[in-house]
């Protein structure tokens, strides 16, 4: 493939096992599910999309690169089918609109690859309220934003995990300065418990 992954998708891709059926929802271009492909780190996979014009060009770059990717247009996990997925990936959105295509859908999966472009908190949290194991959670720095690929493993149960960050990958140092100066300057106009409490578990983090 010509054009490379950002940093977030690479990510992505270095935790998909190979041989799973994927679907990438709100795929955009398909870089992903098509590098997926290629690399057989996906024996199949399913690209959806809300816009019929994003779907266009997913179908084009996979004809490119000749791997049968196929690609549904709709809304979430709507257009996907039963037993067409292992693993399902949702990036490139905000944390609610990941949890509400999580509520929506009931359809038996067993991973989850997330990348919540906010509210990534709301996302740990409603993984704990589905009883899901956070099985990896890394920190991403892509241009001058940090953010969070959050691995869900929907079969086994959850444990203790922070609900602010993950602390792997090698950008998590670089985040948790970047963080605790911004919640510092935050607190110091007004105080906040939950500030207050990510603070204290980032001070920490380095000591787990």
């Amino acid at each position: 493939m010509r054009k490379k992954l950002g940093a977030r998708l690479e990510t992505v891709l270095s935790l998909i096992d190979g041989g799973v059926r994927l679907c990438d929802v709100g795929t955009d271009h398909g870089m992903l599910p098509v590098a997926a492909l290629l690399t057989e780190q996906a024996k199949s996979a399913v690209a959806t999309d809300i816009s019929g014009k994003s779907l266009k060009k997913a179908a084009i770059l996979a004809e490119k690169e000749g791997v049968p990717l196929v690609c549904r247009e709709g809304d979430g996990l709507a257009p996907l089918k039963e037993g067409e997925a292992d693993v399902v990936v949702i990036a490139g959105m905000g944390g609610q609109e990941i949890i509400r295509i999580l509520k929506e859908s009931d359809l038996p999966i067993s991973r989850f690859i997330l990348v919540p472009h906010t509210h990534a908190s709301e996302v740990r949290k409603y993984l704990k309220e589905r009883n899901y194991l956070i099985t990896h959670d890394v920190a991403v720095k892509e241009r001058d934003h940090f953010y969070f690929v959050i691995e869900a493993d929907c079969t086994a149960p959850w444990q203790e995990h922070s609900l602010y960050f993950g602390r792997e990958g090698k950008d998590f140092t670089e985040y948790r300065a970047a963080r605790l100066e911004k919640i510092d300057r935050l607190l110091s106009v007004k105080q906040d418990p939950s500030l207050e409490e990510e603070k204290e578990e980032l001070l920490n983090a380095d000591r787990a």
